[in-house]
């Protein structure tokens, strides 16, 4: 029904998407920590945009030392090179392709050094038993025999923790993340769409809420009703509280990404 109108609006996103080095990239960064990259380029690469197939891989070191942006792999550990939030688009990115090595190349990196990477300001480096269970299951279901050390959760606690989670985390990024941990239970096909359903009746203007519960029409609605604009070309625009607007300063992937999607479930 929105497939026109979602194309115009893809086509109109994208002289905003960056490509630096070949590879998806934040406006005005000329070098820099890329940020989110690996996570929303793990996105990018599960609704079909090609560009981005190649991000996740050449963020892995062959010891498998993961960083945030290709262009860092060969330089000095820095401070917070990486975190959980982007081993989130190291496993979707896994589930998608359906390639183990990078993955299997970071367990052994983590079973080693004990953390995702080092030094760190606060404990993003360091596994949770959420983050483990997850990895873990992830690993087993494209058939790969690495696993990482203390994996000691139960399925069933994962998904309470989740559920609890959906309903108490603060609006914004920490929901999105909330909402790609769904994504990746969905792709390992033991998701229910709890999770996705509190995510958006908490932020009804979030199209890609809308889209993970299973109402792709409002999403198109919803996307194709905010005035999208380029703005300083910085923002995922989904990681927001839809009430901030973000859209208003979109880095152009953010729209490509859903327009593909909800061009798909149409």
């Amino acid at each position: 029904m929105y497939s026109v109108q979602l194309a115009h609006l893809s086509e109109k996103a994208r002289p905003w998407c960056n490509l630096r080095l070949g590879f998806p990239a934040k406006a005005g960064q000329e070098r820099s920590s890329q940020g989110d990259m690996v996570l929303f380029s793990a996105l990018l690469t599960y609704a079909g945009i090609e560009e981005a197939f190649a991000y996740v891989p050449a963020c892995i070191a062959e010891d498998g030392k993961p960083v945030r942006s290709p262009d860092r792999i060969a330089e000095p550990d820095s401070i917070d090179a990486f975190s959980k939030d982007m081993l989130l688009g190291v496993l979707l990115w896994t589930l998608v392709v359906r390639d183990p090595e990078p993955l299997e190349k970071l367990i052994g990196y983590v079973n080693r050094t004990g953390c995702l990477c080092s030094p760190s300001s606060d404990r993003r480096c360091t596994m949770t038993p959420q983050m483990t269970y997850l990895t873990n299951a992830v690993a087993k279901h494209v058939g790969s025999k690495a696993r990482l050390k203390g994996d000691w959760m139960p399925g069933w606690l994962f998904v309470a923790l989740e559920v609890a989670s959906a309903f108490v985390t603060p609006l914004g990024f920490e929901c999105h993340l909330i909402s790609v941990k769904s994504l990746i239970v969905r792709l390992l096909g033991k998701e229910s769409q709890l999770v996705p359903t509190i995510l958006a009746r908490r932020d009804s203007g979030n199209p890609w809420f809308l889209y993970m519960a299973g109402d792709s029409d409002r999403a198109a609605m919803t996307i194709l009703s905010q005035q999208v604009e380029p703005g300083q070309g910085h923002q995922w625009s989904w990681e927001r509280y839809s009430a901030e607007k973000a859209w208003h300063v979109s880095m152009g992937w953010d729209i490509v990404f859903l327009c593909n999607l909800l061009s798909k479930a149409e």
